[in-house]
């Protein structure tokens, strides 16, 4: 089981982001900071990996090329540690708020039993009455 910390927007749509290490991150950079809609985060690092990567293939001995992809190792391993930060940080942005953490095997899973913890804690409420 994964912790996920869900975010509510005003209107209603919840999203769930895994705590810890990002995988599609590592793997893709910023291609999956597109596909989260983290425009900054992708275009700085498209503009820095063409930059290096030109810097990289002005070098005739080879060795810069070497540590153009050191750098880039360290810009995924960045990317899988700091992933789901930066989706946070992009939800809270965006006007979401957290609405807690809970266990879950997947997003969709996550989601789910969020939507049924509020549901059985709407039907709590509803059966308790007060007296004076």
């Amino acid at each position: 089981m994964k912790q996920f910390e869900i975010y509510q927007h005003p209107d209603g749509r919840l999203e769930a982001v895994k705590l810890g290490w990002n995988w599609p991150a590592f793997f893709f950079g910023a291609l999956w900071a597109l596909y989260c809609r983290l425009w900054k985060i992708a275009v700085l690092t498209f503009v820095g990996v063409f930059i290096v990567s030109m810097a990289g293939a002005l070098d005739e001995s080879g060795l810069l090329d070497v540590m153009v992809n050191i750098v880039c190792l360290g810009l995924y391993v960045a990317f899988g540690l700091n992933g789901n930060r930066w989706k946070q940080r992009h939800l809270v942005a965006s006007s979401f708020q957290s609405a807690g953490t809970l266990e879950a095997k997947s997003i969709k899973q996550a989601i789910a039993g969020h939507i049924e913890k509020q549901q059985t804690q709407g039907a709590d409420r509803a059966f308790h009455t007060f007296q004076a």
